[in-house]
């Protein structure tokens, strides 16, 4: 990162009432009766190196040690007795957090406590009740000013308080208040300064030198500072921030730039996480960027679609947009309106996971061996939306459980319908399980998934879904539509002649094959926990044939799209024939996943499970060869 013109951070400063700083109430606990360490009273002078219990990411450099230094900062890599600040971007390793550095002088009398430098290193290992108050006050700054970040819970919390600090040469009739404080799990770090009275800005009050506040990476070139700082006016950090919290200040620190928390009221692009999640959408995402306000009604799209979602705001700091279904998984560009959808801003890039087959975030319990749901069966979900999701809703939310019918459209691409069958409603926020019955008005949905939905009023503020799922239907209409399938494929040969893998004869030759060529399949291995492992390929009683106990998929798929599944019986050997073997499939499951649960495993549920005749089993055979 190169030197701004102005040495100043490129975050929004909110300026707020002069007459606003922060109440050392809000501080992170400080002073001797919670177990903080104390500078002893000096002029220049340092403590340190402190040998940290878990490295500390700075700059793109991880450290094991840290000084805290009497005028006002942190260092990493020596000890720093300077006492009138160099301006940003210093050189020769000055690896330094600064909150307020300038001639702070703790040696004069002050009327009751004060000129005191306290610090404190607190990590996981301890159990003590201040360390959990400060770990979680560390967790909510990040969750409420880096919204787009995954859960933060730190492994360290360091914090340096300078209470009631004179200037040289031990005045007191003017004193300051401020703190450090750094956090990290180990691979992100996080800084927070905090101002709670600044009455004076340089020793000698009203000339230069003056303080000044900021980050360097001690190589001449990266840096980043504060507003004000190396002015008179650096006094006003009690009042403005980059959080809109007066005296607050919030940072990542980890990587070669300082990323100020917060928002911006003259931005370009946006931040979106997360990243990746269902094709079947109504995964609550998090936008931050601009700053949001109460009339403002935040608009997202997805890729090229012309469905535009709206968008619900948290707070000023961010948004949540719940994806739509997806026609087909992969990435897809997200852009954010906060103008109504008159323009659009770059979000970053969405990824539509590929569609699971039976449960994925919401666990479906069934009592059949089939993976079927079946009109009046009792079937268990499971689900837990995560505690960032849940800090998002308001405190009448309630939960309810939805059914929704897919197929494929006619660009065979994913599709549902406009309204869900509604299995269950107004259940608690912290619930995580529901036994229910499958009602007798889904008999004429054949593919469907569950959805469990967080609502507020009528605002949706988080979805999570089962995989697809298929309905049992009677052995007439199965019948009926494994004939209709039938009539619309061509011959295997115009597909999988001589171009698919052969299947290895044995087992330990396909897994021996597994870098290259085969990857177990996701519901028949070895050591699948579920009593139902491979039940798609069991075989029938009334036939000599072979159950197989695991399967592999070829990974590429043939210039058809085409792939080829192989399955092995209790001694691992090849599965030739019978529903127990792997078949040819029109569509590879990894590369067309939606193709090939439409097109290769419901016509094998219909023509081979729930349809009472053998001949169309032997039919399906002949379209999808073992």
């Amino acid at each position: 990162m190169g030197p701004r013109k102005d040495n100043t951070i490129a975050s929004p400063i909110i300026l707020v009432c002069s007459s606003s700083s922060l109440p050392l109430s809000d501080f992170f606990p400080f002073g001797p009766e919670i177990g903080d360490s104390t500078v002893p009273p000096n002029d220049d002078g340092s403590v340190g190196p402190l040998v940290l219990p878990h490295i500390f990411p700075y700059f793109d450099n991880n450290h094991r040690q840290i000084w805290v230094a009497n005028n006002g900062l942190f260092s990493f890599l020596s000890e720093i007795s300077q006492y009138v600040p160099d301006p940003f971007p210093l050189a020769n390793d000055r690896r330094l957090v600064t909150g307020f550095w300038a001639d702070i002088d703790t040696r004069g009398a002050v009327s009751g406590i004060g000129n005191k430098v306290y610090y404190h290193i607190y990590t996981d290992s301890s159990s003590r009740d201040t360390t959990q108050e400060v770990f979680t006050k560390a967790s909510g700054y990040v969750r409420s000013f880096f919204p787009q970040q995954r859960l933060f819970e730190p492994t360290m919390v360091i914090t340096g308080t300078w209470y009631r600090v004179g200037a040289f040469s031990q005045k007191t009739d003017r004193l300051n208040t401020f703190q450090i404080v750094l956090a990290t799990d180990e691979d992100r770090s996080f800084a927070f300064i905090l101002y709670n009275d600044l009455q004076w800005a340089g020793t000698s009050y009203t000339s230069e030198p003056y303080a000044q506040a900021g980050f360097n990476a001690g190589d001449g070139i990266a840096f980043e500072m504060l507003p004000y700082s190396r002015t008179q006016d650096i006094v006003k950090l009690v009042n403005v921030s980059n959080v809109n919290v007066p005296g607050l200040f919030v940072f990542r620190v980890d990587t070669d730039e300082i990323d100020a928390g917060g928002c911006s009221t003259n931005i370009s692009v946006a931040t979106v996480r997360p990243r990746v999640s269902s094709q079947l959408g109504s995964t609550a995402i998090n936008l931050q960027g601009p700053c949001f306000d109460n009339v403002t009604i935040p608009k997202c799209q997805f890729g090229s679609s012309s469905q535009v979602v709206d968008g619900i705001i948290l707070d000023e700091f961010r948004a949540i947009c719940l994806t739509p279904l997806a026609p087909v998984h992969g990435p897809v560009a997200v852009s954010l309106s906060i103008d109504n959808g008159a323009t659009y801003i770059p979000a970053g890039t969405f990824t539509y996971a590929p569609l699971e087959f039976g449960s994925d975030d919401v666990i479906i319990e069934m009592n059949n061996e089939d993976n079927l749901l079946n009109l009046g069966q009792y079937i268990t979900l499971k689900w837990r939306f995560s505690e960032s999701i849940q800090n998002t809703f308001p405190s009448e939310t309630m939960v309810d459980i939805e059914l929704w019918k897919i197929s494929l459209n006619d660009r065979s691409q994913l599709q549902q319908d406009n309204s869900p069958v509604i299995l269950a409603q107004d259940l608690q926020p912290t619930s995580t399980s529901l036994r229910l019955q499958l009602p007798e008005n889904i008999q004429s949905i054949t593919t469907c998934f569950i959805r469990v939905v967080a609502r507020f009023e009528s605002k949706k503020y988080a979805g999570l879904n089962t995989g697809v799922l298929v309905v049992r239907s009677p052995s007439a209409f199965a019948s009926e539509s494994c004939v209709q399938w039938s009539h619309r494929q061509p011959e295997p040969s115009t597909w999988n002649g001589g171009s698919l893998l052969p299947c290895p004869m044995t087992r330990t030759q396909a897994a021996a094959g597994g870098r290259c060529c085969y990857e177990s399949d996701s519901q028949c291995y070895r050591g699948n926990p579920l009593l139902n492992n491979c039940w798609l390929h069991q075989a029938r009683p009334q036939y000599d044939e072979q159950s197989a106990v695991e399967c592999y998929i070829t990974k590429g798929s043939n210039q058809h799209g085409a792939g080829a599944e192989c399955c092995y019986d209790i001694e691992g050997q090849l599965i030739t024939r019978g529903t127990g073997a792997g078949t040819d499939d029109r569509y590879q499951p990894v590369s067309s996943p939606v193709q090939h649960f439409f097109d290769d495993t419901v016509p094998y549920l219909q023509c081979c499970m729930m349809s009472s005749s053998p001949d169309l089993c032997s039919t399906y055979m002949r379209y999808r060869p073992p």
